[in-house]
């Protein structure tokens, strides 16, 4: 009988051990697959986030990838000369590059600029003319051994006024560290809205202030894709990755896509006390709608932003009506493709003849 019960317990703890290796195993297949954006082609895949051996990662207990967060005020910063501003459009970039520079450059000379059609409409526009906003960029140090890229920026700083820059080592893991020294920044100003957004998405900045304004001035708020619930990566390696002593849930909450998002002014200071709460990690846009899940602010769907894959073929087939229906494009559209679509509504534009979609 003894023997019999012992027989009983060897096969109910083998059963339990299988049944545990079935479940990891099962979570770690589908968390690889969340990203909604991106598709991995595992055959061509390698670890970026780092060199580190699988067996020394306890991705349960460690933070990985680790963020050395801290407050960081830009060395260089650009000089505003009124404190009466609706809305800054924080454009994260990069230091690392000429791709970088062309990509400042072309948003620039498009959405970014104040001399076009659409910003001349706006500006005859009562609700409009007096909705002051400002683009600025921000970066990072380029690092050791390129300081050439370091002298470029600076002197691309001097030269725009719309560029500020931190002490940083700028690269992926750095961008919740730009981001927040953005906000910050940000809060010594007069600020209505906050728009975060990325150097490869195209804007229609008069519009997003007509949508704010149909809106009656929402705060708090927290706007933008509303991307559903979605699996955490937990996969070794992957570039969106993050540890369980991040964030300990399977699932994200709802949060809008990093391409572009809104904030009203009276979330920035409640997003700089939550550091003291939960420990940044470097997926900036998961991170802030972690956050706001937390601080019990709701997540609105702005229909007019279009953010998806392929975003360059998509606007050379979409048609003219089309475009014209949305406020914002993302992600991954080269500088080339950004004039291209700049030029296509300014044709329409700047004519009084008005397309019948």
């Amino acid at each position: 009988m003894i023997s019999l019960r012992r027989h009983c317990k060897k096969i109910v703890l083998s059963l339990v051990i299988f049944v545990s290796a079935l479940a990891y195993l099962f979570r770690e297949i589908t968390v690889k697959n969340h990203d909604p954006f991106v598709k991995i082609n595992r055959s061509k895949r390698r670890p970026v986030a780092t060199k580190t051996s699988v067996d020394t990662v306890d991705i349960v207990n460690d933070y990985y990838p680790f963020v050395d967060f801290k407050f960081v005020l830009p060395d260089v910063s650009p000089k505003v000369e009124t404190q009466n501003i609706f809305m800054i459009v924080l454009v994260n970039s990069g230091s690392k590059g000429n791709e970088f520079r062309k990509r400042r450059e072309a948003i620039r000379q498009t959405w970014g600029g104040k001399d076009n059609c659409e910003q001349g409409k706006a500006s005859r526009d009562k609700r409009l003319k007096d909705l002051n906003w400002l683009v600025i960029f921000a970066l990072g140090k380029a690092g050791p051994g390129r300081n050439k890229d370091d002298e470029l920026n600076m002197a691309e700083a001097s030269r725009h006024n719309d560029i500020m820059i931190g002490n940083i080592t700028d690269n992926y893991y750095g961008n919740i560290i730009k981001l927040y020294m953005g906000i910050r920044w940000i809060t010594r100003l007069n600020t209505k809205y906050i728009m975060k957004a990325d150097d490869d998405v195209y804007v229609r900045i008069p519009r997003v202030l007509e949508y704010l304004v149909n809106a009656k001035f929402p705060k708090p708020f927290y706007g933008g894709t509303a991307l559903p619930p979605t699996l955490v990566h937990r996969e070794i390696g992957n570039k969106w990755t993050i540890s369980w002593q991040y964030y300990g849930k399977t699932y994200y909450p709802r949060f809008n896509g990093g391409a572009f998002f809104i904030l009203s002014s009276d979330l920035l200071k409640k997003l700089l006390n939550y550091v003291y709460i939960r420990k940044p990690f470097h997926t900036d846009d998961a991170y802030v709608g972690v956050a706001m899940n937390d601080l019990k602010v709701n997540v609105t769907k702005i229909n007019s932003f279009r953010l998806k894959p392929k975003t360059r073929d998509y606007i050379r087939a979409a048609s003219d009506c089309e475009l014209l229906g949305y406020n914002a494009f993302g992600h991954r559209i080269d500088p080339q493709s950004l004039k291209n679509l700049h030029l296509r509504f300014q044709s329409h534009l700047c004519t009084n003849i008005s397309l019948k979609c």
